[in-house]
């Protein structure tokens, strides 16, 4: 198993990396970010991998950082998500994009990937949910408070990331603050942009 390489850039493709390793050059598949990361390498990079092995074709998956390899060996777990269809949803959406899906159920978030239409992106948030809230190592809140108005929450993020303001500051102060369930889209944008305009 190739769990990562540490080599030269040799050449960036529209997908892929190759990277030199003591003379033996490895095609990785990447995600836009890894690439991006990939172009501003001049010495030694270090790659994560995920080696997938079928009948026809032996496929090197390659990460920046662990985080983004959980991240595939997680989304490519649902059926229906293979690894194509996993790197375009790593290129649309950072470490904490993907878990503000989970925590807001926010399909829409994931059909801007390549490949993801509603059904799918549904069915990846049903299946991975539970698995995801609450157990991933990223320092952005665990918890948002309840709603009787469905999709409220995410209407109020994409609202605010419009207006300039970084989506982890934000659920920082969604999930610090103590709301009537019945609290509609205008009280809670209010509640939420007072609190990023003092610092709080």
């Amino acid at each position: 198993m190739i769990t990562h390489l540490k080599g030269t850039v040799n050449k960036i493709a529209e997908s892929s990396v190759v990277v030199d390793v003591n003379g033996v050059g490895y095609s990785v598949v990447c995600s836009a970010r890894t690439l991006n990361e990939a172009r501003n390498y001049s010495g030694l990079m270090h790659i994560f991998t995920v080696l997938s092995v079928r009948e026809d074709s032996w496929t090197l998956y390659g990460f920046i950082s662990e985080q983004e390899r959980f991240w595939f060996n997680t989304l490519t777990s649902v059926q229906g998500v293979g690894g194509k269809v996993a790197m375009a949803i790593l290129s649309v959406l950072s470490d904490e994009d993907i878990y503000h899906v989970f925590l807001t159920s926010d399909k829409n978030m994931l059909t801007r990937a390549d490949g993801v239409g509603p059904r799918l992106a549904l069915r990846i948030i049903t299946e991975l949910k539970e698995k995801v809230i609450g157990k991933v190592n990223l320092n952005i809140p665990m918890t948002i408070p309840a709603s009787s108005e469905p999709g409220v929450w995410s209407d109020v993020i994409s609202a605010l990331v419009n207006l300039g303001y970084q989506r982890a500051d934000i659920l920082r102060v969604i999930s610090s603050l103590q709301m009537s369930e019945d609290a509609g889209f205008d009280v809670l944008l209010k509640r939420v942009l007072t609190r990023l305009s003092s610092g709080a």
